[in-house]
């Protein structure tokens, strides 16, 4: 369940010495009895930033947003991660684990290290995206990471939507090395929209705004893999890769499909479908969850299945049991279109055993994140033969060969 941002809760969490002192540099609470007030004493610091200028408010507030949604583990990691980087240069693991919670790192590094901070949260965002749309079949290329190829990205996105949508008059692209991953932030202007606000002498008015929407992309000279996330159909998301690949690394793709699926999932109709675990993955029982299936011949027929396996990992294969003997189906006749996995690790969770969820689309869409326990179940797809990128026609892995980036703007 997502976290839920409260000023009040996030004032209880965040302590006392870095609250005064991010608050000091916006010229708010600057005569609170800072040394008297307990950690919980809340009420007075909410009751000043309520009364400062609505202008201040909501910098605060955008502020204290942003700093909530990197206080957690994964968010940790990656302020740690992006500190060790060259362009920063900085060992953030001891001073961070020293600290009593994730608001006190998440703060503490907005506050101390500010760049390292927002880099981190921009990738942090991005691994709590679901739905990327991936390719596979890019062939060995180094990204040209210079001004003017992403001013030239920037340009091409914007033409497209403002043609295609009628939007996207003005875009920005950032853009950044994660380990042998670059990762390409565009944010194109959206429709203009009328927004009630209330100005710093509280009067509401109507005030005209463009926001910005976003699209990224994930490239792996390694892989040969360019993951793409952005709100559109599959057509548009084809036509994005397609720009990216002819500007960024040279190459044309067209918007066409892959030339071979990520995801195998053919096997999995049959309940014996090996899945290995190992000690070292550190995950003590998978199963499948849910089915959904697509009916050769049968138009736009779809079956989808699912069933508690809490107890019964074969729960699922049951119910196929008891459809295919209930309908004039043969499992020859069904294809595996979606596959819903379950995972149960072998360290509990502050809640009793972690367990993770998460959905996987024939032939290119899953709904993993770049998080710890996500790359164990990546880890996992490769195992078992489903993931099946990096392979050739006859599912030998391939070289996987490519040059390492290291750039930051």
């Amino acid at each position: 369940m997502a976290r839920q941002y409260s000023l009040k809760s996030f004032l209880r969490q965040a302590p006392n010495t870095l609250l005064q002192r991010y608050l000091a540099l916006r010229g708010v609470a600057t005569d609170l009895p800072w040394n008297a007030l307990k950690e919980s004493d809340v009420d007075l610091v909410l009751r000043v930033i309520n009364g400062s200028p609505e202008s201040v408010r909501r910098e605060v507030e955008a502020d204290f947003r942003d700093v909530y949604r990197v206080a957690d583990e994964g968010g940790a990691k990656t302020i740690i991660e992006e500190g060790r980087h060259p362009h920063h240069g900085v060992e953030l693991a001891e001073v961070l684990g020293g600290m009593g919670s994730h608001m006190e790192r998440a703060l503490w590094a907005f506050l101390e290290h500010p760049r390292v901070f927002e880099v981190a949260r921009r990738f942090h965002y991005a691994d709590s995206l679901t739905r990327w749309r991936k390719r596979v079949d890019l062939p060995p290329a180094e990204a040209a990471t210079d001004a003017e190829t992403a001013d030239r990205l920037g340009k091409a996105i914007s033409d497209y939507y403002r043609e295609k949508e009628g939007r996207g008059h003005a875009c920005q692209v950032d853009h950044y090395a994660r380990v042998s991953r670059l990762y390409w932030f565009v944010y194109p202007a959206d429709y203009a929209t009328g927004t009630l606000v209330f100005t710093d002498d509280s009067k509401l008015e109507n005030q005209t705004q463009r926001p910005a929407f976003e699209v990224i992309f994930v490239y792996s000279a390694e892989e040969g893999s360019l993951d793409t996330w952005g709100r559109g159909d599959k057509e548009t998301l084809q036509h994005l890769q397609g720009m990216f690949a002819s500007i960024v690394l040279g190459v044309e793709l067209g918007p066409g499909k892959p030339k071979s699926p990520v995801y195998s999932l053919g096997g999995l109709l049959d309940r014996d479908f090996p899945l290995p675990l190992e000690p070292e993955d550190g995950v003590e029982e998978v199963c499948v969850r849910r089915l959904r299936l697509r009916v050769q011949g049968g138009g736009s027929r779809r079956v989808t299945l699912e069933a508690d396996t809490r107890g019964d990992p074969s729960a699922v294969y049951r119910l196929l049991d008891d459809v295919l003997a209930g309908h004039r189906l043969t499992r020859e006749q069904l294809q595996v279109a979606s596959v819903s996995f379950g995972l149960v690790f072998s360290d509990d969770g502050p809640r009793g055993p972690r367990r993770l969820v998460f959905d996987v689309s024939h032939p290119d869409s899953c709904s993993l994140r770049h998080e710890p326990s996500h790359d164990v179940a990546k880890a996992l797809l490769k195992r078992w033969g489903i993931d099946v990128s990096g392979c050739s026609g006859d599912g030998t892995p391939g070289s996987g060969s490519g040059p390492q980036h290291t750039l930051r703007v």
